[in-house]
């Protein structure tokens, strides 16, 4: 025979409960000032990526050339099953570079796209004061047409990653010349 729980008791276990479930969720995203970017080294210089636009970073892995292929398409690589083209950030930009790409950045939506850079310099934040569009900058490349401003330094060039992978795209529907 039990007895009726107390109205303690009852409360005792809603704060057990509670105190339970506290751990099971996870910790609130910490609301850091300004937006993550990659340093990143292509061709000999720096740029930065937005973190946001990319869905991975790794040592670049073993690539397969492809016959006949641009010279800015490295060649494949497979990655988690999934074939992936992987680019020369240094040709894409029309940089000289006598550095092996060691990085691979992966972007894109569904259909991912590789992004071959030499250096992974690190990380950084940067306001939407230090970002800056690059209108009347003498950046070299459409696709480094913003910076970030960084005190004691030049314009660190940021690459337009989603503008990039769009044309890689387009190019790799078209119609293929010469075949």
């Amino acid at each position: 025979m039990s007895l009726p729980r107390s109205r303690t008791a009852l409360r005792l276990d809603e704060l057990r409960d509670g105190f339970d479930a506290s751990f099971s969720r996870p910790p609130p995203p910490r609301q850091e000032p300004g937006e993550a970017l990659l340093r990143l080294r292509v061709g000999g210089a720096p740029l930065a990526v937005r973190l946001g636009h990319l869905s991975g970073l790794h040592l670049m892995p073993k690539l397969v050339r492809l016959p006949g292929a641009p010279a800015s398409l490295l060649g494949v690589a497979g990655l988690r099953g999934q074939l992936i083209a992987v680019h020369d950030l240094t040709a894409l930009l029309g940089l000289q570079s006598g550095e092996p790409p060691r990085w691979l950045l992966l972007a894109g939506g569904s259909r991912r796209v590789g992004l071959a850079a030499a250096g992974f310099e690190g990380q950084m934040r940067a306001t939407p004061e230090q970002l800056r569009s690059g209108e009347g900058s003498s950046s070299a490349h459409p696709l480094l047409s913003s910076n970030v401003l960084l005190p004691d330094a030049p314009p660190l060039p940021v690459l337009d990653v989603d503008s990039l992978v769009r044309r890689l795209l387009e190019d790799a529907s078209g119609p293929q010349q010469g075949r």
